[in-house]
């Protein structure tokens, strides 16, 4: 009687331990690709929020500017030039420049006017209205934030009062700007500085308010502007120390090591409305 014989076909363990080997390798080479990826993605990501969130501020601030001082024809509303009783704080000219010694920023005040053709134009509620914006910078958890607050003129009180930025209908400054009523613009901003420019293409002193070069103020032809972002995470794998100048002085001058990525924009906004 013949025995049955059963061949039984399998792997060694020589072979297997080979497979593995040859699996791990394919694995680490797709895990080293994946993370080559995914930082060269993230680093994309990062430059291009900093640079947009240049850009948009920078969008607001070119209209803004550019309407400084315009007035409708036949606008009757009160003209305020802050030397009064109520202080300089009421001022209606068309663009201040101040220069917070707490602030990496400098504070733009921008006026200017508008009208409504449905209100019915009486005292109480008149269709020519003035409205003035405010753009600063506060110091909120170590970083500076930009921010922006919106007041419209009360001809007949003859005050300011808050449109957003603040309790609507509260009178500023009676009731102080606070970043936590204000519009928060973007966070991580380094810089904002402002220079004016004369017709001749002269720089106007800085700050630029009714106590300091108010013989100036009307004067302002053109904005150089430069607004400087970081990045909220670390950007760059080492430390490096990276420079930048700004437009206006060297203690302004960004010289910092770290690996944070700063993008600055710089611009130059015609005042279409002062100047002439």
């Amino acid at each position: 009687m013949k025995k049955k014989s059963y061949k039984i076909s399998g792997l060694t363990l020589i072979e297997i331990l080979v497979g593995i080997v040859i699996t791990s390798i394919m694995m680490a080479a797709m895990y080293t690709s994946y993370t080559v990826v995914n930082n060269s993605y993230s680093q994309v990501t990062g430059r291009a929020s900093v640079s947009a969130a240049g850009r948009d501020v920078a969008g607001m601030l070119i209209r803004e500017l550019r309407m400084a001082g315009f007035r409708y024809y036949g606008d009757n509303l009160n003209f305020d030039d802050g030397r009064g009783l109520l202080g300089t704080e009421i001022n209606h000219y068309p663009i201040i420049i101040k220069e917070p010694a707490d602030s990496c920023c400098d504070r733009l005040e921008i006026v200017y006017g508008d009208y409504d053709s449905n209100r019915t134009g009486d005292e109480t509620d008149p269709k020519f209205l003035r409205y003035k914006v405010i753009y600063f910078a506060s110091l909120v958890d170590e970083n500076f934030n930009l921010y922006k607050v919106k007041l419209r003129w009360n001809n007949l009180a003859e005050e300011w009062r808050y449109v957003y930025g603040g309790e609507t209908d509260q009178v500023y400054p009676d009731v102080p700007i606070t970043v936590r009523d204000a519009e928060l613009l973007r966070k991580y901003v380094v810089g904002m500085d402002f220079v004016p420019i004369d017709k001749d293409g002269r720089i106007i002193p800085t700050p630029l308010t009714v106590n300091d070069n108010s013989d100036r103020l009307i004067e302002v032809k053109s904005i150089d502007l430069k607004i400087t972002f970081r990045s909220k995470d670390d950007f760059f794998k080492e430390k490096i120390r990276r420079r930048i100048e700004s437009i206006k002085r060297a203690t302004r001058h960004i010289n910092e090591e770290d690996k944070f990525l700063r993008d600055s924009i710089v611009l130059s906004v015609f005042t279409r409305n002062v100047g002439n």
